[in-house]
């Protein structure tokens, strides 16, 4: 029996005279599914890429804790060293027969409390500065910029720590020989020295066994989008400027 001027066809086949499945109506009147499909999977694909980047950004974090982690340690230290530093400038020399060796102490307390004041005022402004680079900019390019510069001013004042800390030991020595008797200088310089062999050699090895033979970064190295977006398209589904290819992947 026709239905609506339409003829049913025996069998399970289609209405005969129904229209296309991509021009029907839906039953609620509105538009087709099928027509929102290009943007379905646009919106999937920006979902999936969104993920993937928010986890890149925790991992970034996570760097960037741990360089705040290791300059809090460096300024702490560094400020301690500098204030016993400090107080050996204002030791009162006795001898002064030998201006070789007080000029040799002077330049090393010196430098010990340069550099360690420099580690600590470089310290504290990458503490303050550094998380709110990261938070502040504009997209995620920000924070591998934030993360770049608090890896390389760590490597430098992890070199002046070390330098700040040989001057500090050396100006501990040359104290000794101005302030005692030679029997005593001797006494101290040996245990000076043992103690900086051990710590040389517990430094080593721990150095070897925690540090990484190669360093991972967690910055995303290619295939970067910088405005998640765009991977929207325009209304038509067509991706303008940043597009995702699948073939990253591979590199996994």
């Amino acid at each position: 029996q026709a239905h609506s001027g339409r003829e049913r066809v025996a069998g399970p086949g289609p209405l005969v005279g129904r229209p296309p499945p991509e021009t029907r109506p839906s039953v609620r009147g509105g538009p087709c599914p099928a027509k929102n499909f290009d943007a379905m999977i646009q919106a999937n694909k920006a979902s999936v890429v969104t993920g993937f980047h928010k986890d890149s950004l925790e991992v970034r974090q996570m760097e960037i804790d741990y360089h705040l982690t290791v300059f809090d340690k460096l300024s702490s230290i560094s400020s301690l060293l500098a204030t016993f530093a400090s107080s050996a400038l204002m030791v009162g020399i006795p001898r002064r027969d030998n201006p070789y060796l007080v000029t040799l102490f002077l330049l090393s307390t010196g430098s010990a409390l340069g550099s360690h004041l420099l580690v600590v005022i470089v310290s504290t402004m990458c503490i303050m500065w550094g998380p709110g680079h990261a938070l502040k900019g504009e997209d995620a390019s920000y924070v591998d910029n934030a993360v770049f510069i608090l890896d390389t001013t760590k490597t430098s004042m992890e070199k002046f720590f070390i330098f700040g800390l040989i001057c500090y030991f050396t100006s501990a020595v040359l104290v000794v020989w101005l302030l005692f008797d030679p029997t005593g200088s001797v006494t101290v310089t040996i245990i000076f020295f043992f103690i900086l062999i051990w710590l040389y050699c517990k430094s080593m090895r721990i150095a070897n066994a925690l540090l990484p033979k190669t360093k991972v970064s967690g910055r995303v190295a290619f295939n970067r989008v910088g405005n998640i977006g765009h991977l929207m398209g325009d209304s038509t589904g067509a991706l303008h400027g940043d597009s995702v290819n699948a073939h990253w992947a591979t590199n996994i």
